[in-house]
């Protein structure tokens, strides 16, 4: 909560002229008014807050009184582009495609790096080591029904 509206909730139930001492306490000056669109997002949350208490309750007697700094400023408290209502950078786009395309290059550079260089291929890996592999599976007759065993009988011994 707001530092103005925490101390006017905490007064809210003190008597009133409480009430009318802590708002004649955070009056806002005309100069703090003016230019508002531009220092807007730079105020602390604490001004922003008592900017928009202070227009509110300008807001409640006659708008005929209000100064045109006063009612430029509650039009841009109540419509203007800032925070949520922001509009989003054109550029924004491809900044992020443009690091994400950064990202996933030095992702897939690294990945190429490791596979080819630091890792070791391993010796169970080469031709060799499979035909010795394969040249045993026969020798021993391992999984005469589907393994390479299998494809030895059918081929070379013309099994069924």
């Amino acid at each position: 909560m707001l530092p103005a509206r925490r101390l006017l909730a905490t007064a809210a139930t003190a008597r009133p002229s409480v009430i009318s001492a802590i708002r004649r306490q955070h009056t806002v000056s005309p100069a703090a008014l003016s230019q508002i669109e531009t220092r807007w997002a730079k105020l602390p949350e604490c001004e922003q807050g008592a900017i928009a208490d202070y227009l509110a309750e300008k807001q409640k007697g006659d708008w005929k009184n209000l100064t045109l700094d006063e009612k430029r400023a509650a039009y841009w408290i109540a419509y203007g582009p800032y925070g949520a209502r922001t509009p989003i950078d054109p550029a924004m786009k491809w900044k992020v495609l443009g690091w994400s395309s950064f990202f996933f290059s030095i992702a897939v550079g690294l990945w190429v790096y490791w596979t080819k260089d630091v890792v070791p291929t391993l010796r169970t890996h080469t031709k060799e080591w499979k035909e010795e592999e394969e040249r045993r599976a026969i020798e021993n007759k391992q999984n005469p029904y589907s393994g390479v065993y299998a494809k030895y009988r059918t081929e070379v011994m013309g099994e069924k």
